[in-house]
């Protein structure tokens, strides 16, 4: 953990608290009766989670830059540690000018770069092809998910109607790779893991399950509040990569794992997210992927010193 700035368990605790006050108990409390002790919770809820917001917005975009001055710092390569401040850049800009036209698209082409090449180093670094498949689904989710984000603003860009029926197929195409990325990053860090963790992970499957079988309309409303999700493929799947998904990071937290951390920001992203700031949440899980022998080399190679030998010690002391 010396490796990565102090601040990275600061985003990754403020991006679980908006995942979960903003967009999942502030809006969950809009089906509940607004009693003038709810109202004032609510409000409490929706301060904690603007706060939270600010914070992670701030924050994923001080780690970004952290990775672009490191990249730069070392020398070598520089497109990626370009294209990192580029989306720094951007971001800080679309604070004045809303993202339109073309350059909406400059800055989703960007993103989708940025995918693929930390997600190509982190599937060709890893040392285990169980890895090797986690990295390649998590990295393939992202890139589907950015890419139904970019064909809305190339059509808007060319002055087209309206996107294809392409979009709704790349849509549910990466809402499955994320189930299967769950089940492929449980693989590569969650087994074996204990029976006590498998019974406390059990809970929020068990959740998911009480409230699919209550109320299934709302169910689905709240995971796509909270988490982008429309819960189009048959509900047991997602009850297991809940399950899963909490085995994995119950024990690669135990483990001091970082996979645990790539999980929380990939959740607290969402997947197909709108903001910027949650689609950066997922660049940093991805980047945290990188294996961490390589990883000082992020921009460079690293070659070994030559050693010297039994007859160069013998030769010196002659």
């Amino acid at each position: 953990m010396k490796r990565y700035p102090v601040f990275l368990s600061w985003l990754v605790g403020s991006a679980l608290v908006d995942w979960l006050v903003t967009r999942t108990l502030a809006r969950s409390a809009i089906f509940m009766p607004k009693s003038p002790p709810v109202i004032l919770v609510y409000q409490g809820l929706g301060l904690l989670g603007q706060l939270a917001a600010t914070v992670t917005g701030l924050l994923v975009l001080a780690f970004l830059g952290w990775i672009a001055w490191r990249g730069l710092r070392m020398g070598g390569e520089v497109v990626l540690p370009t294209a990192f401040a580029s989306l720094v850049v951007l971001s800080l800009i679309f604070l004045v000018f809303p993202p339109s036209g073309w350059l909406a698209v400059s800055y989703h082409m960007i993103l989708v770069a940025v995918i693929v090449l930390v997600g190509w180093r982190a599937f060709s670094w890893v040392d285990s092809n169980s890895k090797k498949t986690a990295s390649l689904l998590v990295a393939l989710t992202l890139l589907v998910s950015e890419l139904y984000q970019v064909i809305p603003a190339l059509y808007e860009a060319l002055r087209l109607p309206g996107p294809t029926f392409f979009s709704l197929i790349l849509f549910n195409a990466g809402e499955l790779l994320l189930l299967l990325s769950t089940i492929a990053l449980w693989w590569a860090h969650g087994r074996p893991a204990a029976w006590r963790v498998w019974l406390v992970a059990s809970l929020p499957a068990l959740a998911f399950i009480t409230m699919r079988l209550a109320n299934p309309a709302m169910t689905g409303i709240i995971a796509i509040w909270s988490t982008g999700l429309t819960l189009y493929l048959p509900w047991p799947g997602y009850a297991l990569g809940l399950w899963l998904t909490a085995v994995t990071v119950l024990k690669s937290l135990k483990q001091s794992d970082l996979a645990a951390w790539v999980i929380l920001l990939l959740a607290a992203g969402g997947y197909a997210p709108q903001l910027s700031t949650h689609a950066f949440l997922g660049i940093v899980a991805l980047w945290l992927l990188l294996p961490a022998a390589p990883q000082p080399a992020l921009d460079r190679p690293v070659y070994l010193e030559s050693v010297p030998t039994s007859n160069d010690l013998v030769l010196e002391e002659l």
